[in-house]
């Protein structure tokens, strides 16, 4: 599974991988947003070029294809390293749910 550009893909489709800042990346996938370091710790590769794997909530550095568990940082497999970087993991928002009624008329 592949990173697909923001713009490019539909919601329930294939993970995407956004640059926020110099230092973090976004990852949506799965209905959930990650927020994590934006090179892998091995030898400083680009995580907006890694492989996202969705239903395991994984990414593979492009590099030398280290694989970070993408809720915790823990390295899974790949050369040695420190665990990646995870600022936050936030439960996507369904935008088919329907909104609460506050109850009052219109």
């Amino acid at each position: 599974m592949t990173a697909v550009p923001v713009g490019r893909r539909r919601e329930g489709e294939e993970p995407a991988v956004r640059q926020v800042t110099e230092d973090l990346v976004l990852v949506e996938t799965g209905g959930r947003k990650v927020l994590a370091a934006a090179v892998c710790p091995h030898r400083g590769g680009r995580l907006k070029y890694g492989r996202v794997d969705g239903d395991r909530l994984r990414i593979t550095c492009p590099l030398h294809h280290t694989t970070f568990d993408l809720t915790s940082g823990e390295r899974l497999s790949g050369a040695v390293c420190a665990a990646l970087r995870v600022v936050d993991v936030l439960p996507g928002q369904d935008v088919t749910s329907p909104v609460p009624s506050s109850g009052g008329a219109p």
